[in-house]
């Protein structure tokens, strides 16, 4: 103990002042002394009574005898010490003890012993003074220990009692650990704790109600209240993680089933929504991977669906190039589909023939080729079927089935001359000298030379019409050379 420490210290001081075997003669000496003292001592004084009275049957610290061998003021710096060590270190201990509402007769004793203490160091009975001081401080270690004893009971069945939800019990226990410590932080928020208990019992019976009629929703937005008044409430968190994994469970398979809802509509803005929807929550689940494939096919199908509708609309308008692509994307989605396959064939086949058919009919002259013309008049006869579906192509196959015919007809053509210019047709033969003769061309572009001796040779390049029955052409050289 610290009064303790401080007798020795006086002891020590002391013996530096004799030698050795002196000082230990002294001290055996002044044990027995002191011995004798306490057992033979009584207290006289009026005050002395009283004071035993007041503390129980609890004996007080004795005024032991003079000890003339101890200097009065080596006596008196030790009960200064003690008294500075009472005054510093016990007194705070005792200060956060609210000691006159817990135990007012132990407050008035402890008073009492200093007063006489006190009494006993002003009238110079140092010794006196020391033993009182010692009674101090012994009753105010006791009085300490028992306080946080039974602070720690206090404070341990307030928070039982709090975590069972009993207000009225916690309430009790709190207001007795702060009464015997007035400065635990923790006995504090404890007691803050318990001033929301009533708030919190309220929530919890609400959260109770909500529970027994399956109101998920209603029930965790309780629970988040609750943990806003109490968040080391461990039930609370489990049973909120509960509801969490519960409705979103629930939300989960709600959003599945609507989505299938929606497929069964053809209702793919929707069903793409409700995927996603359940996708967010549970991501990998098998049942998203399923309604998505499902979604797939759906748009699929509606894509061939839509893709083969504006084929239709097309052929029926005779737009192949727009039907050949439409056939295209159908054939994409669903690439086994043979009316499709059929269509695109048809289309594809429409779309060279009306090519090649409208090259020849702008380019008609070429058709005076025989061979070609031959080609030309089997690919009308094999494209007949396609006419049918197309009447652009059954146009363009008329127009050019004229041509061949126009182009295979001889034209008249007549030469007139001087009668001194030898006329060749290139490729095709010699006119001779004449002033007017007439010949069968086919249409198509002629040279025409003219030579003469002594004057420069002619050369005409003429185009002989398909579409009128004669043509007439003058050649003669008349500039001398």
């Amino acid at each position: 103990m610290k009064f303790e420490q401080k007798i020795l210290e006086a002891k020590e001081k002391r013996h530096s002042q004799f030698v050795k075997v002196a000082m230990g003669l002294i001290i055996i000496s002044l044990l027995c002394a002191l011995v004798i003292i306490l057992l033979s001592y009584k207290p006289s004084k009026k005050d002395s009574v009283e004071m035993v009275e007041a503390v129980d049957d609890r004996p007080l610290p004795t005024k032991p005898a003079s000890l003339p061998e101890i200097p009065d003021e080596e006596l008196r710096q030790i009960y200064i010490k003690a008294l500075a060590n009472y005054e510093n270190s016990l007194k705070a201990e005792l200060a956060k003890i609210d000691l006159i509402k817990w135990n007012k007769a132990r407050s008035e004793e402890l008073a009492s012993i200093k007063d006489k203490a006190l009494a006993e160091f002003t009238a110079t009975d140092y010794a006196g003074a020391i033993s009182f001081m010692e009674g101090l401080t012994q009753l105010s270690q006791t009085t300490i220990a028992e306080s946080q004893q039974q602070f720690k009971q206090a404070l341990s069945n307030a928070q039982n009692s709090y975590l069972a939800d009993q207000y009225d019990d916690a309430k009790f226990q709190i207001n007795q650990a702060l009464m015997l410590d007035k400065t635990a932080t923790e006995a504090a928020d404890l007691s803050t704790k318990i001033d929301k208990l009533p708030e919190i019992i309220e929530q919890l019976e609400k959260i109770n109600t909500a529970k027994v009629e399956n109101k998920l929703d209603s029930e965790l937005q309780l629970i988040k209240q609750l943990l806003k008044l109490a968040p080391d409430r461990t039930d609370a968190i489990k049973r909120k993680q509960v509801l969490i994994n519960a409705i979103s469970q629930r939300n989960f398979n709600r959003y599945i089933s609507q989505s299938y809802s929606a497929l069964k509509k053809e209702d793919t803005r929707t069903a793409r929504q409700k995927i996603s929807a359940a996708k967010k929550i549970f991501p990998k689940r098998q049942e998203v991977a399923n309604a998505t494939l499902a979604l797939q096919e759906l748009e699929k199908t509606q894509r061939y669906k839509m893709h083969s509708e504006n084929a239709q609309k097309a052929i029926a308008s005779d737009n192949w190039s727009v039907a050949k692509k439409q056939l295209e994307l159908a054939l994409h989605e669903q690439a086994n589909d043979k009316a499709s396959q059929q269509s695109l064939a048809q289309a594809t086949a429409i779309i060279a023939a009306n090519s090649e058919f409208e090259q020849h009919i702008k380019n008609p002259y070429r058709l005076s080729n025989k061979t070609l013309a031959s080609k030309l008049k089997n690919k009308l006869d094999n494209t007949a079927a396609l006419a049918k579906l197309s009447p652009s192509l059954n146009k363009n196959r008329d127009s050019l089935s004229h041509l061949i015919q126009e182009m295979g007809k001889e034209i008249i053509v007549e030469i007139s001359s001087d009668k001194l210019t030898n006329i060749i047709v290139r490729g095709v033969g010699i006119v001779g000298k004449t002033q007017s003769k007439t010949i069968k061309l086919l249409p198509g572009e002629y040279s025409f030379e003219g030579k003469r001796k002594g004057f420069k040779s002619k050369l005409i390049n003429v185009l002989i019409p398909y579409d009128k029955p004669n043509f007439h052409i003058k050649i003669q050289c008349d500039e001398p050379i």
